[in-house]
């Protein structure tokens, strides 16, 4: 999920840290995953907002609308859960469809803007280095082995 601007990098970690414990949440947890989510994504969806107002990111009206409907779905589900009309079940069918949504939407709308805001920033594209950790441990492998 790295896409090499470091602001971007660090709330799709947080993204993660709170929907994996949305996902993990029990009855008594529930409430206050949700709203870790909710407050997590308006937070975050603002300060993307406010980088793509910024820069003139051109791709806008899009991305902004896709944050909207994942804004509407959290805070719908977050308001029926707080009035018991939502069970645990559907608490987690969103944490899934949440881990489903966001890779796409990382690959395809936060890299392109990512790349937008680096090249305006910076002037240029970002930079992910990564590492193969299966070659890295292959190779681990074959060191121990002839060791």
């Amino acid at each position: 999920m790295l896409l090499g601007h470091g602001p971007i990098d660090e709330a799709h970690e947080e993204f993660v840290e709170v929907v994996s414990a949305l996902g993990d949440c029990t009855q008594h947890t529930a409430l206050a995953c949700l709203q870790a989510v909710e407050s997590h994504l308006l937070a975050h969806f603002d300060v993307e907002k406010s980088w793509m107002k910024k820069t003139d990111f051109p791709a806008m009206d899009c991305h902004l609308d896709e944050h909207q409907k994942v804004i509407d779905a959290v805070q719908k589900v977050n308001e029926l859960a707080a009035v018991g009309q939502v069970g645990l079940h559907d608490v987690k069918r969103l944490a899934k469809a949440l881990t489903d949504w966001f890779p796409g939407h990382a690959d395809y709308m936060d890299s392109a803007l990512s790349a937008w805001v680096n090249k305006k920033t910076y002037g240029g594209a970002p930079v992910v280095l990564r590492r193969d950790l299966h070659a890295a441990m292959g190779h681990l492998d074959t060191e121990v082995q002839a060791g």
